[in-house]
């Protein structure tokens, strides 16, 4: 009797704690308007009623403790679309320190997506000890890096890409960016602006 006395209240001591663990969490569903636009979806109204949506394109997003955790499009009959210039479902994983650790691109199937314009499927950010980006790193959607488009020859195609690999050197209020290749051979070094996470700090 004892025995099943200490279980019950383990089991109730158990149930206490994680009920105080999610207790902390809060969690909120927005919905925006969107629509087609100039090669991407804008948003034209923020923060609607779930009624509103209604014979619209919207977007869904999801929040936990104020952290943008996945972001949802819809067409106007209500269903998950990749026909927005961009694949149907975004979602974000942070670092300890929490900020943006991955924003990775899936289909409406749920499968991971490559975004139509320069074929990556997730970015991963690497920081410095002040909280800036020292680095972006582009994959596709089985998880390699990014292949940086070549002429026969080897000559780099005079085309729109993204190169998989971005370096970011700061120095005082100038910014220099290094672009590499999958090999990590330096492609271009340019100066630049601060770089910023999609649908957190910067558009898309």
């Amino acid at each position: 009797m004892k025995f099943i006395n200490v279980v019950l209240i383990m089991i109730t001591v158990f149930l206490s704690s994680c009920g105080t663990q999610k207790k902390g969490t809060e969690m909120k569903t927005v919905y925006n308007l969107i629509k087609p636009s100039a090669g991407i979806y804008e948003v034209y109204k923020k923060n609607v009623k779930e009624q509103e949506t209604a014979g619209n394109y919207f977007e869904k997003n999801f929040y936990e403790n104020d952290k943008l955790l996945k972001i949802e499009r819809y067409d106007k009959n209500g269903n998950l679309t990749d026909e927005l210039f961009i694949p149907a479902i975004t979602k974000f994983e942070y670092d300890n320190s929490g900020k943006v650790k991955y924003v990775k691109y899936f289909g409406k199937n749920g499968r991971p997506a490559e975004t139509p314009k320069f074929g990556y499927s997730s970015i991963e950010y690497i920081y410095d000890g002040k909280g800036r980006v020292i680095i972006e790193i582009y994959r596709d959607k089985n998880f390699n890096l990014l292949s940086v488009p070549r002429t026969e020859s080897g000559e780099i195609k005079n085309k729109n890409f993204i190169s998989p690999v971005l370096a970011y050197i700061y120095n005082g209020k100038d910014l220099t960016i290094k672009a590499f290749d999958k090999n990590f051979n330096l492609i271009k070094e340019t100066k630049g602006k601060k770089p910023c996470v999609p649908f957190i700090d910067c558009g898309e």
